[in-house]
């Protein structure tokens, strides 16, 4: 009888310990950030202080881009914060609301489901417990019914419906979904009892595929990577389309994701310890029922390549950033340690040459602060990191296309927008504006069709010369018109790319 009761008290403790007070509040700003934003290079802070844990991003249906951060000392009374920016990155500010609980989080993950302007959620991990917060109107609840063993996924599909999934006590693989934001779950299903570390891939929410470990061995990075495929068949409604290894190699394989476009699939992940950590894929052409054999995507010698994060663009194509590190004795420079970007065009068999995104070297931590991609439409995109300067961590933002301020102390007399130079160019000319007056700047990049293919500069920007790259990797040949409205001011040039 004893040892009945013990079991029900430990029972009970271990479950109260994670029915944590977690609430909402508004925040109130520690005082010591005082600077707002100011670049380093071409990266941009986006915070001033070191997160204790992790970091996710999204662009919503509005236009901004919101980063939601565990950190404990920007505010004085919050453990995650949202840093939100109107301009695509260019200057950041503090969301007026935040979670409470000033300890590590497990996970983060921001959403979009429907499309709507307040179908953001926040997912997020707190010991064993997942909780959902649609901060835009500002409720917060329970994600599931059940606590989790170690990790969870959550997807949103066009219609709105949620598609969650986690592992549980002691392997095993279950979902739920939701047709009311998470309000209720419903529709629970078990995928496997010898499964471990689920996540989740979609592109509209109506084909899902589901990764995860599996059987699970002792050391469970070594273990089988298996897929899962999913149809929504009606909201809410997952219907199986059947399951297969992936990678089977007995070595360990840290971090794994899938990400889809018009039915083509790559399947990305970490290879070997460290010292030897590469990045490989496996591309499928057929919605993931088959794959080609695994690729090398980043293999360079005497580095090692992981942290990654991997994301479609609605262009028409798939990019992929990752920490490129050295393990450097002593401080890392930007020689040393890079955040690296590639992408791959659909039809493309591998990723194309990396390009150095960061201007401040990232860092490792066991606070799992991994980089995160935001996509930027139509061609854009950017990239969160932690990285190091003059021996502070603070959190970076920057994008592909980068805005330079080139000018002198002197304020143009004149708006303008110059010719790209080169022209013709294959792939990254640069084009310089004027600004009189400070005021929002926009510069867009448009087919013969006059479809809109990139949006270089959206934001605020103070009277002076400045430079933007554009980068043109993902389009074909042809003739572009690019165009520039400021204060009234409109120009419009055209340009040649000649691959």
């Amino acid at each position: 009888m004893k040892k009945v009761l013990l079991v029900i008290i430990l029972t009970f403790l271990v479950a109260s310990g994670y029915a944590q007070d977690v609430r909402i509040e508004k925040a109130i700003p520690s005082g010591i950030n005082t600077v707002q934003s100011p670049l380093w290079g071409n990266d941009v802070i986006v915070s001033n202080f070191e997160p204790i844990g992790p970091i996710t991003a999204i662009k919503a249906a509005t236009g901004t881009i919101y980063v939601a951060i565990n950190d404990t000392l920007a505010t004085g009374n919050l453990g995650l914060i949202i840093m939100q920016s109107t301009n695509d990155g260019n200057t950041w500010s503090l969301y007026p609301q935040g979670i409470n609980l000033r300890t590590q989080y497990t996970k983060l993950k921001l959403i979009s489901a429907g499309g709507a302007a307040d179908s953001i959620y926040l997912f997020m991990q707190i010991g064993s417990s997942v909780y959902s917060w649609n901060f835009r109107n500002q409720t917060l609840r329970t994600a599931g019914y059940d606590y989790v063993m170690s990790t969870f996924d959550v997807v949103g599909a066009s219609n709105g419906a949620l598609y969650y999934f986690y592992d549980t006590i002691p392997t095993g693989v279950r979902r739920y979904s939701s047709l009311d934001g998470g309000s209720t779950w419903i529709n629970r299903g078990n995928i496997t009892g010898a499964g471990i570390k689920p996540k989740v891939a979609t592109q509209t929410g109506d084909t899902i595929i589901l990764n995860y470990y599996g059987p699970v061995l002792a050391d469970t990075t070594t273990s089988i990577l298996r897929a899962a495929r999913y149809r929504q068949t009606a909201p809410g409604t997952l219907t199986s389309s059947g399951f297969q290894d992936v990678v089977t190699e007995i070595v360990p394989k840290n971090e794994f994701k899938s990400v889809m476009f018009n039915g083509i699939v790559w399947f990305i992940y970490t290879s070997g310890n460290t010292g030897a950590i590469d990045i490989k894929g496996r591309i499928s052409t057929n919605g993931g029922v088959n794959y080609d054999a695994a690729i090398d995507i980043a293999a360079n010698p005497n580095v090692d390549e992981y942290w990654f994060d991997a994301n479609f663009f609605p262009g028409g194509g798939f990019d992929l950033s990752y920490y490129s590190d050295s393990l450097q004795a002593g401080a890392p420079t930007n020689n040393t340690d890079k955040m690296m970007y590639r992408y791959a065009l659909v039809g493309g068999t591998t990723f194309g040459t990396p390009t150095q995104i960061s201007s401040n070297p990232p860092i490792w931590s066991a606070n799992n602060y991994m980089p995160v991609i935001c996509e930027i439409p139509p061609s854009d995109l950017g990239i969160v990191w932690v990285g190091v300067n003059a021996g502070v961590r603070k959190l970076y933002w920057d994008k592909y296309s980068a805005v330079t301020n080139i000018g002198n102390s002197e304020t143009p007399v004149s708006y303008s927008l110059s010719q790209n130079y080169p022209n013709p160019f294959n792939p990254t000319t640069k084009i310089n504006f004027n600004v009189v007056k400070n005021g929002f700047v926009s510069m867009k990049v448009y087919n013969i069709l006059g479809k809109e293919v990139a949006k270089l500069v959206s934001g605020n920007y103070n009277a002076g010369s400045y430079s933007v790259e554009f980068n043109a990797s993902k389009l074909s040949s042809g003739a572009y018109f690019y165009s520039i409205e400021v204060n009234g001011f409109k120009d419009i040039k055209k340009m040649m790319l000649v691959k």
